[in-house]
């Protein structure tokens, strides 16, 4: 009918702050002769998508200024320096060497997650550990670890129950340096302990 397209073109224009290439697209993609409703909706997904787009752009623009913050407060401390030809790349101070070596230090005494596989075994396990008291955060650590794999508490430094001890919780153990203070057993059909670590 006369003046349908004309009569949708201005009830978009009057309901929404379209500009005029966004009503010409949503015309485009609704098709000639879309419903008010189908234009409508092309307009909302121009809209939706163009809010999208800003969001990411200021994203973006949010992580670069961060990015440039922290550089600066590096070189400010005297952490970095830039160097090369052109002064296009960066390069640790002394200082920034000694940082590093310290952060890196105290990262490798950071705890893993006790995020270990709970598998059940055949036979009896028992875990015994006596890690001292200066390493009480690794000690309670443990305890997570084999309540989560599923060993039962019978005191607070033995653990016994039909479970696998996973290779991961052994690594883990040995890079946190206490393996040593930790005994696992298994028990045999006979009744006799074998030592398994």
């Amino acid at each position: 009918m006369k003046g349908d397209i004309t009569l949708k073109i201005l009830q978009a224009v009057m309901e929404s702050a379209g500009t005029v290439s966004d009503i010409f697209e949503a015309i485009l993609q609704a098709g000639y002769g879309a419903s008010y409703s189908k234009l409508n909706y092309e307009l909302s997904k121009l809209e939706r998508r163009r809010a999208s787009t800003e969001l990411q752009q200021e994203e973006r623009k949010r992580l670069r200024d961060r990015y440039y913050s922290l550089l600066y407060k590096l070189r400010r401390d005297n952490l970095i320096q830039e160097s090369g030809a052109g002064n296009n790349r960066l390069s640790l101070t002394a200082k920034g060497k000694r940082i590093l070596q310290r952060l890196l230090k105290r990262n490798s005494d950071k705890l893993p997650p006790n995020t270990y596989s709970k598998e059940s075994g055949d036979r009896w396990v028992v875990v015994s550990f006596d890690i001292p008291e200066s390493q009480k955060r690794k000690r309670d650590w443990l305890r997570h670890a084999l309540r989560n794999i599923g060993l039962s508490m019978i005191h607070k430094s033995v653990w016994m129950g039909k479970a696998k001890i996973p290779k991961s919780l052994l690594n883990d153990l040995a890079r946190l340096r206490i393996l040593d203070f930790v005994e696992i057993f298994e028990v045999s059909r006979g009744g006799s302990l074998k030592h398994i670590t």
